[in-house]
């Protein structure tokens, strides 16, 4: 087949070169002796032009016969190619004010032999790659394969880049976003399409090194995904299993690759914290040029394996221009028969960016067999072992994660809240339903919240302080990468998630407090200042003053049944009625049992598990009704209020935060379920550690184990939460009682 396609090129080439010659020579005669007489002037006769890029041609042809390298050949013929356009140019350029009648004629056989140049050569091209060339760019990844002749069905130069990020480069900034040093990165294709097995230099930017990995997998004839199974992987994003047998449709060399390529990606996003790149910023960044439609190519890139065209701006640009300039049609639009895209613009289709996003996190559930490939590379020759090195290091970490449970797809999303809170678990389930991540699920439920004023105590407008002034506690914290983000005492502003949120993307603070939360609230865009009382508010503030300001948080303090100014009591109290005193050294204790019920104080602890099995929890609060001012309740404590991690699930809290911020009842709630725990039982054995303590105490907590299983327990009240899930027509409130 080579000898045939070459028989073939160089019979069109020859009929090429031996035209060039014929149509100049018609386009002198057609100009008339008047044209004549101007060349011999400028001392170029046309006629002696063409004769001379014919010959220089065929000369040229002559070296593209010979066993040099494609780019050696290609140069030659570059320039004869340029010296074509530049010889024609400039004779055109000295007679431009003498020559009439056959300057278009001219003009017109320099363009067609420029265009017919670069047509010639982007075939070549082509022939070289799809049969003759070592290329790694732009071929066939089953070519690739082929050529290397190695156990592992994955192109070397991944197999070598994965090596050089896995040992130097996971916490580099921007990974696989960034788009590198364009030459330097030009210089390693070039490397590599000589060598295919050569190695990464020393020293080279990881950033550059993941460009042209992603570079690499744009510059395939087709996607890892195939076109064929676009509709059908895509469809099958939100189920694991569907996604998996789809996926095994693959030829060997794609799906091993596919593999590669995510676990590696997979150990990219648990460095997010370091190189700012979650699952979702890489699907979002490799997506394009992993999966994509016949007419939606990653062409963009393409600039990377095939040099640009680019036309000298002036006349007289030709003594500095390159040769690929002078190969350019001046003044011209795009060159239809160029294999060079002109249009950059990619479309991103956030279908496929859910796919990719599912291949990265769910990768070792999808991909049943990485534990088996590593078993495979033990038989590699000594000769691989720093590829098999390289790809231990990329599996490794995901021998330890089980395989995730099928019925997880089915079941997601799932949104559970405390108390009968409908219209912010909905708010959230539209959200997360619509394919928001569970973070921005949460962040639209609990504002919702706020909006309603959940039972009085949540949002502006809710529980008054001892000086009549609401506050804001809230709390958003990310399972997958454990950010938090909290602000707490917050004056002046009325969106307290959102602020939180706020706090989470673009701080590296977890909790803000007090005036400090409000500036940096407003500075990041949300409307304040603003009072944020109520009517309601103001109201039940002015009947607390008229009955003394009683009930109060102040214990051990003179006056005991007055609005202050307080002080301590170093002296003994005497029993009365419900109280009592302790002695001790440094006088009396006094107790009070608490304050703290369902109508004077609640909490929206609300967790969300997303499409994509991701779990994100958040709080809202006014606090404690009377409260000191300046009190900050278990509300903005990651741990006490709310808790989440994505290996085993999350946990929402409320009640007597003063007492339940003490034993982090949320942490302690996950970590039981990690130690095999159901989430009923982790939640009675966080309540009764804290019963035990404090018999009188009040408070509850819902559990939501990675699978979507919920449960709740309380002490002290009757509790319900609610939740909803695929499985639901509309949000179902349960009961627990204590």
């Amino acid at each position: 087949m080579p000898s045939l396609i070459s028989q073939q090129w160089q019979e069109r080439t020859s009929g090429f070169f031996s035209s060039s010659g014929t149509k100049l020579r018609e386009a002198g005669q057609t100009a008339g002796s008047f044209v004549g007489e101007v060349a011999k002037d400028a001392k170029v006769n046309v006629a002696d032009v063409a004769e001379r890029v014919g010959s220089l041609f065929k000369s040229r042809w002559a070296i593209l016969q010979q066993p040099a390298t494609r780019h050696a050949v290609q140069e030659h013929l570059i320039t004869a190619a340029a010296t074509t356009g530049t010889l024609v140019r400039k004779g055109i350029t000295e007679t431009k004010e003498k020559v009439s009648v056959g300057k278009t004629k001219v003009e017109e056989a320099a363009k067609k032999t420029a265009q017919k140049s670069k047509t010639i050569l982007t075939d070549i091209e082509r022939w070289q790659k799809g049969v003759a060339s070592s290329d790694v760019f732009g071929v066939a990844i089953e070519i690739t394969v082929q050529r290397q002749e190695s156990s592992r069905p994955i192109p070397l130069v991944l197999i070598k880049c994965a090596d050089y990020l896995i040992l130097t480069g996971l916490n580099s900034p921007n990974l696989f976003k960034a788009e590198g040093d364009k030459k330097l990165i030009q210089q390693l294709v070039s490397a590599y399409n000589q060598d295919p097995s050569a190695s990464i230099p020393e020293g080279v930017n990881p950033v550059d090194v993941a460009a042209l990995m992603k570079y690499y997998l744009a510059s395939l004839p087709t996607p890892l995904t195939t076109f064929e199974l676009y509709n059908e992987i895509k469809d099958a994003r939100s189920s694991i299993h569907r996604m998996r047998k789809s996926l095994q449709k693959l030829s060997n060399a794609n799906y091993n690759t596919l593999e590669f390529i995510t676990a590696l990606l997979l150990r990219v996003s648990q460095k997010s914290l370091l190189n700012k790149m979650d699952s979702h910023s890489l699907a979002m960044e490799m997506a394009p040029v992993i999966m994509w439609r016949e007419d939606n190519r990653p062409d963009s890139y393409r600039e990377y394996w095939r040099r640009p065209s680019r036309s000298p701006k002036k006349s007289n640009d030709f003594e500095t221009a390159t040769p690929w300039d002078l190969l350019s049609d001046e003044g011209e639009g795009p060159d239809v028969s160029s294999s060079i895209p002109l249009d950059d613009i990619v479309q991103v289709d956030f279908g496929v960016v859910e796919v990719v996003q599912c291949l990265i996190e769910h990768h070792n559930a999808i991909f049943t067999d990485a534990a088996e490939t590593l078993l495979e590379l033990t038989a590699m020759a000594r000769s691989d072992l720093l590829i098999f090195v390289s790809t231990l290091l990329l599996f490794l970490p995901l021998l330890t994660v089980a395989d995730a449970e099928l019925v997880k797809s089915e079941k997601f999303p799932v949104v559970v809240s405390t108390w009968p809170f409908l219209g912010a678990v909905r708010a959230a389930w539209r959200a997360v339903d619509s394919g928001c991540s569970a973070v921005e699920a949460v962040v639209e439920g609990c504002s919702a919240c706020e909006e309603l004023r959940c039972d009085g105590t949540v949002g502006p407008g809710g529980s008054p302080d001892e000086n009549g002034e609401t506050m804001i506690d809230a709390l958003v914290m990310d399972g997958v990468t454990m950010e938090v983000g909290a602000v707490a005492a917050m004056r002046y502003i009325k969106d307290g998630i959102r602020a939180a949120h706020l706090v989470m993307k673009y701080s590296q603070h977890t909790l803000l407090a007090g005036e400090g939360a409000s500036a940096f609230a407003i500075s990041m865009g949300l409307p304040g200042p603003m009072n944020l009382s109520s009517p309601e508010s103001v109201k039940k503030w002015s009947d607390w003053k008229e009955n003394q300001c009683q009930p109060n948080f102040r214990k051990n303090v003179v006056p005991a049944n007055d609005c202050g100014p307080y002080k301590p009591n170093n002296g003994a109290v005497n029993v009365s009625g419900d109280k009592r005193t302790e002695s001790c050294e440094m006088g009396a204790i006094e107790y009070r049992p608490p304050l703290v019920g369902p109508h004077n104080h609640d909490t929206i602890s609300m967790a969300v598990i997303d499409k994509m099995g991701h779990i994100a929890v958040g709080t809202s609060t006014n606090g404690a009704t009377y409260k000191i001012p300046g009190r900050v309740g278990d509300g903005p404590i990651v741990g006490s209020s709310a808790y989440a991690d994505d290996e085993v699930g999350g946990c929402g809290a409320t009640g007597d935060g003063d007492t339940m911020m003490r034993f982090l009842p949320c942490y302690q709630v996950v970590e039981s379920m990690r130690q095999g725990m159901k989430p009923g039982e982790a939640a009675k054995d966080a309540i009764s550690r804290i019963a035990r303590r404090y018999p009188d105490f009040v408070g509850a907590v819902v559990a939501v184990d990675k699978n979507g299983s919920h449960a709740g327990a309380c002490h002290g009240w009757m509790f319900q939460y609610s939740v909803q899930n695929p499985d639901m027509d509309d949000v179902q409130v349960f009961t627990v009682l204590p």
